[in-house]
């Protein structure tokens, strides 16, 4: 029995080498496969006509004039199998589908209203999204590979288990992962909702062979996912990427944290949205006052952006500010991993140029020239699903544990 267990292990790990090379290679031959995974003919032969059995892959012919036989290149069926992801924060919920390529056929997004912050109310609006997004694939609920779960705040990804999240009452200690294995009988993956972000970028942009940078989402808070020689920088237990935790100043706002000073209370939406809605009662950011006809309950991330682009001054100053606090965390991580890009993600992004110049200077003002020299600096280009992209591309990472090494 030992000897067959290890004979299905190594099968397992071969045929996820060789779908790795058919899905990181964009033509690729049976032949061109026994040269990069150095198997045996034999053993590529058999594992393939397994994998087009199982609908896994299938056969194009090379449309190429060619001398002599045309090779016939492997491609992943769409249809092979499907990844379900999840993510949420404080204010939406998003699901999204991708087909076996990665390609997404499915988006959904939700409102969280108050009816929905408490346990009860949360866990039913996972189910539902996820009820509905198993609808959709040919072949209904038996072609879904898993469901990936990117959960906000803070969570033992090990255990499944999310411990807790600011903005939610109640939401202590829930077996998110084991409940919703329960209720769907589908292998369930679960990540920090920007954490998984990566696996996006590393699967559906770079084609599982990512760069060396810092992916950094500022949202209700500042996290950070280096990647580092293809391989995602994090650890098994704690809690990493908090990057707003930093202590960048002495400051007047506390943190979530109980802490003054840390990053969070200086460049996160709700506390960049504070500092308006203060300065707003204190006679300055006329420009945004004027937008907002005096009601700073219409105070929003997307009418700051709109009044640095106008030029308001005040606006101008505070996204100066902002620029020097996360220039100074980055500066420190860039002379630490020395990356070749950095890739920002949230509402603060999204003003572009003007917000990119002033980081970039700061950045340059903390870290060596050899380091910044090769560094660029950009905004991600994908939309406010893109927790639940990296949450499905989570299920593919895991479910496939796609491997650098030859087995």
């Amino acid at each position: 029995m030992e000897n067959e267990s290890i004979l299905e292990s190594r099968k397992y790990y071969q045929r996820n080498k060789m779908l790795n090379v058919i899905r990181t290679h964009t033509d690729v031959s049976r032949n061109d496969i026994r040269k990069i995974t150095a198997y045996s003919m034999t053993t590529v032969m058999n594992t393939v006509e397994d994998m087009i059995h199982d609908g896994l892959i299938c056969e194009e012919e090379c449309e190429e004039a060619r001398v002599g036989r045309k090779p016939v290149w492997l491609r992943l069926n769409p249809r092979g199998g499907y990844f379900v992801g999840v993510e949420w924060n404080r204010t939406w919920m998003h699901c999204v589908v991708l087909d076996f390529t990665g390609k997404p056929i499915h988006r959904q997004r939700k409102a969280i209203d108050d009816a929905h912050r408490c346990t009860d109310g949360l866990l039913g609006l996972i189910k539902d999204m996820v009820r509905e997004a198993i609808r959709v694939p040919e072949g209904g609920k038996e072609k879904v590979i898993g469901i990936g779960l990117g959960v906000p705040g803070y969570s033992d990804k090990v255990k499944g288990i999310a411990l807790s999240y600011t903005y939610f009452e109640g939401w202590n200690n829930i077996p998110v992962r084991q409940i919703i294995e329960e209720e769907f009988q589908i292998p369930c993956y679960m990540g920090n909702n920007v954490d998984v972000m990566i696996y996006a970028y590393k699967w559906l942009v770079f084609r599982g062979s990512c760069d060396d940078m810092l992916f950094v989402s500022v949202r209700t808070g500042a996290r950070v996912m280096p990647v580092i020689n293809n391989q995602a920088v994090s650890s098994r237990y704690g809690f990493p990427g908090e990057l707003g935790h930093i202590r960048v100043g002495t400051g007047s706002r506390m943190c979530s944290c109980g802490r003054y000073g840390c990053l969070n209370s200086e460049v996160s939406d709700v506390a960049i949205m504070g500092k308006i809605r203060d300065g707003v009662l204190a006679g300055r950011f006329k420009g945004i006052a004027e937008m907002i006809q005096g009601d700073t309950e219409k105070i929003t991330m997307a009418v700051f952006r709109e009044a640095v682009l106008a030029g308001d001054e005040d606006s101008l100053g505070l996204l100066q500010q902002a620029s020097q606090y996360l220039g100074k965390a980055l500066g420190i991580l860039v002379n630490i991993f020395a990356p070749s890009r950095i890739v920002l993600y949230g509402e603060l992004a999204s003003i572009g140029a003007p917000f990119l110049e002033r980081l970039r200077t700061c950045v340059e003002r903390d870290a060596i020239p050899e380091n910044t020299d090769i560094l660029n600096i950009e905004v991600s280009e994908f939309g406010p699903d893109l927790g639940a992209m990296g949450a499905a591309a989570l299920v593919l990472q895991e479910a496939f544990e796609f491997l650098e090494e030859t087995i």
